[in-house]
Parts: C-alpha cells; structure tokens; sequence
C-alpha cells in the first residue's frame, strides 16, 4: 500500500502539533473539525480495498478532496499540508487512470481556488499558484500501482509454473507405475484364459513388484516436494542405490534448487524408464561437473527379459519440459544396444 496506518498516525499527531488556531469557538473550532475529518479520511483510505467497494471508496475520496482543500489554507506552516497531496497519492495508487486523474484534477482545481480565495480575504497562506501542483503525487501512485500489478501478475506466473511442474512430478512417479501393473494384470487375466497358471502367477508378480516400486518412488516425489534443498550428490546416490553403479566426476558442487531438483526428478525418471523399458539390464548413473555445467547421464545396457510395457511417451515430453522451465537441456536416444538419457544445466 502506499500508505501505512502507522504513517498516517505519525502525519495525524504531527499536524496536531503543528497547525494552529485549534480550539472549540470560531475560526480555531473549523481548523479542528477540517482536522478532524482529514485524519479520520487518511486513516480510513489506508483500509484494504476489499473494504471499500467502489461507491464507498469513491465517496471517501470525495470527501478527501473537499477537506482537504479546504484546511490547505490554514496549514501553510502546518504538516497538516500534506493532506491533500496524499489524497492524489492515494487515488492513484487505488483506481485506474480514467479515474485517479479526474481526482487528481478536481483537487488541484479546488486547492487552487480555496488559496485563492484565502489570499483574497487576508489569510496567510501559500500563492494560489502553488494549488496547480497538488494533483501531481496521482503519478507516484499510479507508478506504485503499476508496480504492484507487475509483482501480482508474476507471483501468479510462478504458481502456475509451480503447478505445472508438480503435476509433472506426479505423472513421472504414478502414471509409469500404474500402466506397468495394468499391463502386467492384463497379461495375467490373458494367460489364465490359456491356463497357463504359472505364467500369470508370474505376471501377478511383476505388477505386485511394480505397485512396491511405485510406492517408493511416490514418497521420494512427497520428499522432493516437501523439502526445497536435497543434496544433489546423496539423493542420487540413494536412487540409483543397488540398481546400478554410481559414479562423481570433476569436483562436486551445490548447485541451486531448481538445478538440483531438475537433476534429481530426471535421473529418477531414467531410472523409471530403464527398470520397465529393460528389465535385468545393467545401469550406470554417472554425475559429472564442470566449470560451466553439471550433467548426468544414466546408460543402460540391452534388456535381458521381455518388457510387455510399450509407453506412452510422456515421460520424455516432461523431462524436456521439465528442462526448459530451468534453462537446462535433456536428450534421449539408443546407446550401444540400450538406451542414454543425458540431462545437463548451467552450473
């Protein structure tokens, strides 16, 4: 906001103090009143909007303008002659611009004329000149009301972007999984039909060892999610665990969140992606770091069983996606028989 109920308290009490006549009969009795009603419209203009719908906020303001031009002649020596320049202030920083100028405007005309008439009466006051600049501070406020839109508009960007990436982590961990047991039961349900028993014993089995690893994965997704800064070097250590060697090249780092978090979902996806696309193949993880780059790459060798899971390919699709939302890179192809995933970011 552009004004504080603690700054409006200070310009309250210092006004108090400083603007003379006050008293309780003649003219001292209608600077107290304009004080009066000028502190209560500056204090009330520092409520949240969603207290001030627009007829009520567009009465306050006018009432501003009024009182506010009409104490400006007696608080000349006063710092009650900020008054109507916080006015200004405010309509910019509340409403839009085919509104806070008009505003701003009205009570340059009306502090204009409220000096003019107070010279023209003997009141020591500021030359009427002075009232065509009042309305101006409306351009501070609709700069800080730019600024604040810009700030609102981007927090919403990086929700939205938020969003987006947990959902890929959700389809990375579950959607594998959950296709690979449909599979797997699909075929079960085909070999009972042939009562070939063992046969789908075994498939029943592969999709109970699938359902296990699923639910792994899904409470290192919760983790991921829960906790912004996993270290890069022990997660990875800890994925690829026994299903492969694991090796650190260069010298190691910490990279930033985002980078390690990129690294951390991409290496587990490959490790996902082998496990289902190459059963009993060999996998070597391996985390190199440059001067500019950290990269891993996750090979593995030529499946040595018969995987019935085809894939929808949107894995790939995320870890690209994934890539480009943090400035990283992810190829995908075959490698020496099997297949290389090779993800790299700015180090």
């Amino acid at each position: 906001m552009l004004l504080t109920p603690y700054v409006s308290a200070v310009i309250v009490v210092l006004s108090v103090l400083t603007l003379r006549p006050l008293g309780l009969e003649g003219e001292g009795l209608l600077v107290l009143v304009l004080l009066i009603v000028n502190s209560v419209m500056l204090i009330g203009r520092t409520l949240p909007e969603r207290y001030l719908v627009s007829r009520a906020g567009l009465t306050l303001f006018a009432v501003g303008v009024v009182a506010s031009s009409a104490i400006l002649p007696f608080a000349s020596n006063s710092f009650a002659s900020v008054f109507p320049f916080f006015v200004a202030g405010q309509a910019g920083y509340r409403f839009k611009p085919t509104v806070s100028i008009p505003i701003a405007v009205v009570i340059s005309a009306a502090c204009t004329s409220s000096l003019a008439i107070a010279g023209a009466n003997g009141i020591a006051a500021w030359p009427w000149q002075a009232g065509l600049g009042v309305g101006l501070p409306v351009l501070i406020g609709y700069s800080r009301r730019s600024r604040a839109q810009a700030v609102e508009a981007e927090m919403r960007e990086r929700a939205l972007a938020e969003r987006a990436r947990i959902a890929r982590d959700i389809h990375d961990v579950l959607a594998h999984s959950l296709s690979g047991i449909s599979m797997q039961l699909e075929v079960a349900d085909a070999l009972l039909a042939s009562d070939k028993v063992d046969g789908a014993r075994e498939s029943v089995s592969r999709a109970r060892s699938l359902a296990r690893e699923g639910l792994v994965e899904a409470r290192r997704a919760v983790q991921a999610l829960r906790d912004d800064a996993l270290p890069l070097v022990p997660t990875l250590r800890d994925l690829v665990a026994d299903a492969g060697t694991f090796d650190v090249r260069g010298t190691p780092g910490e990279p930033s969140v985002e980078a390690a978090q990129f690294l951390i979902r991409s290496t587990q996806e490959a490790l996902t992606n082998a496990r289902k696309h190459a059963p009993g193949a060999n996998v070597a993880v391996a985390l190199n770091f440059t001067t500019e780059l950290v990269e891993v790459t996750i090979t593995n060798g030529p499946s040595t069983a018969p995987s019935p899971d085809v894939g929808s390919g949107m894995g790939l699709v995320g870890l690209r996606e994934r890539a480009a939302l943090v400035g990283g890179t992810a190829t995908a192809g075959p490698h020496d028989g099997g297949w290389q995933v090779r993800v790299t970011i700015e180090s």
